[in-house]
């Protein structure tokens, strides 16, 4: 089971059958002896209650690596691979989790995940076994490029470049995402697809915090503003 202990300023995810394990800001705590119960429990000198994890607790939890995955963008990738009907996900990029994570658990779909730095790869893995997913993500700390394409009709790239992993013949049906940080290369990769006979679609992704105020509400006077772009394309009867 997923728990979560909370407080009225922290909050910590983790599956209570992950054993010992490191959690940053709170250190290495016994995961077994964790459930969910209306009794306060103390862990040093702070207090905590606890309860069974929503999908924000786990998004919140992940310890991040790299530029983490947002749980809307999550959503909107999971729509645009179809990932409800796929049996399985190829995802080159793994990182720290953000994104594989929150999709087993949201669409219960089978990933095999490529992350070729070793320090992002032991960090996957620690957060695979912290989040009790395990049996639906693969991890494997190789290059993307060594992957069965064929084997695989849903493809998530989270990588800057992302048509050097595609630069081969594919074939039959295939639903490929990337997310991608800036214009020129939203662009590249659409043509790229395009050009490959995809259908292609493209979102921005902004994120405006917004305050509620005894004045009324309006967004948040001072934030940083970041966007990026999911590049999308939806191939049927490819055959190169």
């Amino acid at each position: 089971m997923l728990i979560t202990l909370y407080n009225d300023r922290e909050l910590y995810s983790f599956s209570n059958k992950a054993g010992l394990i490191y959690v940053r800001e709170l250190g290495n705590i016994e995961t077994g002896k964790f459930s969910v119960s209306s009794e306060e429990l103390e862990i040093g000198s702070r207090k905590f209650r606890t309860r069974k994890s929503s999908l924000g607790d786990v998004s919140s939890s992940i310890e991040r690596g790299p530029q983490i995955v947002l749980p809307k963008d999550v959503n909107q990738i999971g729509f645009d691979l179809d990932l409800p009907l796929s049996s399985k996900l190829l995802e080159i990029g793994g990182g720290a989790g953000g994104f594989s994570i929150l999709a087993a658990l949201m669409y219960k779909v089978k990933i095999v995940s490529y992350e070729l730095d070793e320090q992002y790869y032991t960090l996957l893995k620690k957060n695979i076994n912290r989040f009790e997913v395990g049996d639906l993500i693969e991890a494997k700390n190789r290059d993307g490029r060594e992957a069965d394409f064929d084997e695989y009709e849903s493809i998530f790239i989270d990588n800057p470049e992302p048509w050097n992993f595609l630069d081969i013949k594919l074939t039959g049906a295939k639903r490929i995402a990337s997310i991608l940080p800036t214009y020129s290369q939203a662009e590249n990769f659409s043509r790229f697809l395009i050009k490959k006979n995809f259908l292609v679609s493209v979102h921005q992704l902004i994120d405006v915090p917004i305050k509620l105020s005894a004045m009324g509400m309006r967004p948040e006077t001072s934030f940083l503003y970041h966007t990026g772009f999911i590049v999308s394309g939806v191939g049927v009867g490819l055959n190169g």
